[in-house]
């Protein structure tokens, strides 16, 4: 908790001047955004505009808003990516109306989303099993040729071995999801290179190109974020440790580590977002990873489509009947008809059949979602 009596501005938190903080009140994901930016809808469930912070302390985001340090640029082609969009349109059967190239690259939104980075100093006393390979040198019988041979067969072991020791050093750029929704986004955008990453510049981070960024701000503050990196921290300890133990396997590792002079910032993952509309005007979400262009998307059918198809192909089937009916008439005057009004019966029959088939499709394609 802040406890100074003066306000907090964002210019003090590590932004400059120029940004607005955001809230959509549907969902209430919050943003940093250009000033002037126009905002009709929340680019995260569509279903709302942003709204301006209408206050000027921001005593209440001193744990969140923490100046980002490293950033991932938005690298991937954006001729490809809309290549990729108009793919998503076409391979939807029976796609809803609003889903169209031109729609959903309008409502197309450049997001960074948080990660949160810690730094701390770490000093444990740990123990393990250390494990080395040694090569062992063995006999094999096989029967070959009417007789047995002796063969020698080479097998690398594992040594197991105790061992113990003390660790003391900084460790940096300790990762913990900054959102609450994390994990179910990165299941959706896939794996980012980290290693690509460069260094922020904060004023120019949302409007340094055409299309103007907004920036996530993390839902999970650095008290919760903390125990997700515990497992970070001991994964790095446990691999210097097999390397100090000159091991090349360690199992079974332990410690009882302090954590001192931490050190809080957020690295920015790029994203895109836009959306479509259904058949009941709802929104579906379409996200794509700003760096390697993976995309996901709610595959929606229209039914409301599907049922027009299949209307139409029912009566095409009816009007075929009644042919066949009126040429069965005639058939009475005219026997060689008979086999022409079999025809037409069995068409119509065939083609009233296929009248399910857009249902079906669409009801398919909306129960995988």
């Amino acid at each position: 908790m802040n406890n100074q009596t003066d306000p907090v501005s964002l210019s003090s938190l590590g932004w400059g001047n120029k940004f607005v903080y955001n809230i959509c009140q549907n969902c209430d994901w919050r943003f940093l955004a250009p000033e002037g930016m126009t905002l009709n809808d929340c680019p995260h469930c569509h279903a709302a505009p942003l709204e301006p912070y209408q206050e000027t302390d921001f005593s209440m985001l001193v744990d969140f808003i923490k100046p980002p340090e490293l950033q991932l640029p938005f690298s991937y082609p954006e001729s490809q990516l809309f290549d990729k969009i108009h793919n998503f349109s076409n391979n939807i059967p029976f796609a809803p109306d609003d889903l169209t190239l031109e729609n959903v690259r309008q409502r197309l939104r450049k997001i960074y989303l948080p990660l949160w980075l810690v730094d701390s100093n770490v000093s444990a006393t740990w123990q393990a099993e250390c494990g080395y390979y040694y090569q062992a040198k063995s006999h094999q019988e096989k029967f070959s040729n009417g007789r047995w041979q002796t063969q020698e067969v080479i097998e690398t072991r594992t040594r197991w071995e105790p061992r113990l020791g003390k660790l003391t050093r900084p460790y940096h750029n300790i990762s913990a999801p900054a959102l609450e929704e994390h994990r179910p986004l990165m299941a959706s955008l896939g794996n980012f290179e980290y290693k690509k990453a460069v260094p922020v510049a904060t004023e120019a981070l949302l409007t340094d190109s055409a299309q103007p960024s907004l920036v996530c701000i993390p839902s999970r503050d650095k008290d919760d974020a903390w125990p997700d990196t515990l497992p970070r921290f001991q994964e790095q300890a446990s691999e210097e440790s097999r390397q100090a133990s000159g091991a090349d396997q360690i199992r079974e590792f332990r410690w009882t580590p302090e954590f001192s002079n931490q050190n809080w910032t957020l690295f920015l993952l790029p994203m895109w977002s836009s959306y479509y509309l259904d058949d009941e005007n709802k929104p579906q979400s379409v996200l794509v990873n700003g760096q390697s262009g993976q995309m996901s998307g709610s595959r929606r059918a229209s039914m409301k489509k599907a049922r027009k198809v299949s209307l139409s192909i029912l009566i095409a089937a009816l009007i075929v009947f009644a042919l066949t009916v009126v040429v069965g008439l005639i058939s009475i005057a005219v026997p060689g008809l008979m086999v022409l009004a079999g025809i037409g019966l069995i068409s119509s029959l065939i083609i009233a059949l296929a009248a399910i088939y857009p249902i079906a499709t669409a009801w398919n394609v909306n129960k995988e979602r």
